[in-house]
């Protein structure tokens, strides 16, 4: 694989995150003149300040975040990028799910706002552990009966920290420092094949832009390891699910990645949305046309045609026209948070896109002062260097 596909996957995801960050500080902020007014010129990076919110339609959701912190979006791109780097590059839902649950669930690290998709998912991980327990009391076993959920607990550790036959050495190793019986281990050993033959857990029946957020690493790491298509889109399908289990958020989620995909692989803006459309569903696809068609207008006027709210049938097609009538990243980004609303949630696609695009720094790429912004700095560039070089 070559060196200039490694780093356009690369600044696929530094775009992304760079572009959620540089929104945050007027994320869910509805009066675009509101926006202009407290940031004539540069917008990108501004804290959160309640006052800039007040008397206007607008939502403040990041109080207490300082300028260069992820939104909840960035956060989610950055729970896929860590997962990706855990696993060396290869997606797999179940260590994507454990970093996700223990990223925004109880006790995690994550502090913040917690949006509906998000919410459901974390909300239907709790239903699933308790659907578990009660098919794990079901077995029968004539010893202690505490055992069962200490058997459950071990089961999912077992399977979040190894692969294969190492699963099943792992468990037996712990239920053994737990009770050094055979029968226990058998009993055990019937507990770790039910909780592995549990279906996924997905998240909301939910139509909105976070069913796209964690898609950069995925596809930035499943590109440069040239993975075939089918892999690409069962991964796809997985992730956006974990959040958005729609059938409309998977198609979105296809297209998105189509698009990402393309501008890895050197594509120009151009043909990087005509990759998106030439997997989309009738329905979207007509949103492409529309957005494409209103190139003589202000990618603000064309959001609010759009909407300005969360749906990805409002974001997506914003953020194709703002694409394709910018020339340039930082213009991109600008344009975007000036279109107020879900800007963040539209960054992740736009920023990713033209970062891939257009690269760093040089007239038309990411500005190396805006990478030096993100507060996880250090961080994204151990993941990236572990993803791609």
């Amino acid at each position: 694989m070559t060196t200039s596909v490694k780093t356009r996957a690369r600044n696929l995801v530094l775009g992304a995150l760079v572009a959620d960050a540089a929104a945050m500080g007027f994320h869910w902020l509805y009066d675009q003149g509101r926006i202009a007014a407290v940031a004539p010129k540069t917008p990108e990076f501004v804290g959160p300040d309640p006052t800039h919110f007040e008397n206007v339609p607008a939502f403040f959701a990041h109080a207490g975040r300082l300028s260069g912190a992820q939104s909840q979006y960035g956060e989610q791109a950055m729970v896929m990028a860590r997962a990706l780097a855990e696993s060396g590059g290869a997606y797999d839902a179940s260590v994507y799910a454990n970093q996700f649950r223990s990223h925004f669930g109880y006790g995690g690290k994550y502090v913040g706002y917690i949006d509906h998709a998000t919410r459901d998912a974390l909300d239907n991980f709790r239903r699933s552990e308790d659907a578990m327990l009660i098919k794990v009391n079901a077995i029968p076993f004539g010893g202690d009966p505490r055992f069962g959920l200490a058997m459950m607990n071990k089961a999912n550790v077992a399977i979040q920290q190894n692969r294969g036959d190492a699963v099943r050495a792992s468990f037996e190793k712990a239920v053994r420092i737990m009770a050094d019986d055979d029968a226990v281990v058998a009993y055990g050993f019937q507990v770790l094949d039910m909780v592995m033959g549990m279906p996924p857990v997905y998240g909301a029946v939910d139509q909105q832009l976070p069913a796209i957020s964690k898609l950069p690493a995925l596809v930035g790491a499943q590109t440069v390891t040239a993975v075939d298509d089918a892999t690409l889109i069962l991964s796809v399908e997985s992730a956006v699910r974990t959040t958005s289990d729609h059938p409309q958020s998977v198609a979105y989620g296809v297209v998105s990645a189509n698009m990402m995909q393309a501008a890895i692989n050197g594509a120009n803006m151009t043909q990087v949305i005509a990759a998106g459309r030439a997997v989309a569903n009738a329905e979207i696809d007509a949103e492409f046309a529309k957005a494409l068609s209103m190139n003589e207008q202000a990618n603000t006027e064309v959001t609010k045609h759009f909407g300005m709210a969360c749906d990805l049938k409002s974001g997506v097609p914003s953020a194709v026209h703002n694409l394709a009538t910018t020339s340039d990243y930082t213009t991109a980004i600008r344009n975007n948070i000036y279109a107020g609303g879900d800007n963040c949630g539209r960054a992740i696609l736009v920023g990713a896109l033209a970062g891939a695009v257009y690269g760093v720094d040089g007239d038309a790429g990411i500005p190396q002062a805006w990478i030096d912004r993100l507060g996880a700095r250090t961080e994204i560039d151990a993941i990236l260097s572990k993803l791609f070089g």
